[in-house]
């Protein structure tokens, strides 16, 4: 639970030369770093005897003290990131917690949502993403208008996505989940979009 054990990138990561330094924008996979996400009656409720904090409402985003992001997607509906520098999986360890309560009380809290198993998992950062994501996107993504742990639920070249403003960063950084099945069509987008500014995704994925 909680990572995935391939990544929908990985066939075209593997071809990147080894000298490539991407610039402007800097697109990363992150799609082996765990993953998970809860939702229904009761989510709330449950989340906040396990973790330090959850958002106070929907469509923000806090950190941990481990670095776990937790974004808050709905009323009842979380999606939740490990930290990829952690030595363990806070996913893992949530999944494995909710299954146990559930199996105690006969199933009276929502449903996991194992977005491992469903969606990549990308990482874009550099002060040119803004304007990179304008060429795809809808929604101004611009640090003024979509503050740090700012959640948009939108669609990213006709793809549905979720986009998170870093945290935890100084410099511009958006998470941004898909479903698998778009991932090619996707590479293709954001390689098209991010060559204008220099950039690309990065040969190393998940540095």
């Amino acid at each position: 639970m909680g990572a995935c054990a391939t990544s929908p990138f990985a066939h075209r990561l593997d071809r990147r030369p080894a000298t490539e330094r991407p610039r402007g924008v800097i697109i990363r996979d992150r799609s082996n770093v765990g993953r998970t996400g809860f939702k229904g009656a009761g989510t709330t409720n449950w989340l906040m005897t396990q973790v330090h904090r959850v958002p106070d409402h929907p469509n923000l985003a806090v950190l941990l003290p481990d670095a776990t992001l937790i974004a808050r997607l709905g009323k009842e509906e979380y999606l939740l990131l490990d930290s990829c520098t952690a030595s363990t999986s806070q996913c893992a360890e949530l999944e494995a917690s909710w299954y146990a309560h559930n199996k105690l009380t006969g199933g009276q809290i929502g449903y996991p949502l194992p977005r491992a198993d469903s969606h990549s998992y990308l990482y874009l950062e550099g002060d040119e993403v803004p304007r990179m994501m304008a060429k795809i996107c809808g929604v101004d993504l611009r640090a003024d208008t979509c503050p740090a742990g700012e959640i948009v639920q939108t669609t990213v070249a006709q793809i549905g996505a979720v986009l998170i403003r870093e945290i935890a960063e100084k410099t511009y950084g958006l998470h941004m989940l898909t479903d698998f099945a778009s991932a090619d069509y996707l590479w293709d987008v954001l390689e098209d979009a991010a060559e204008e500014f220099g950039g690309g995704f990065a040969a190393t994925g998940r540095a």
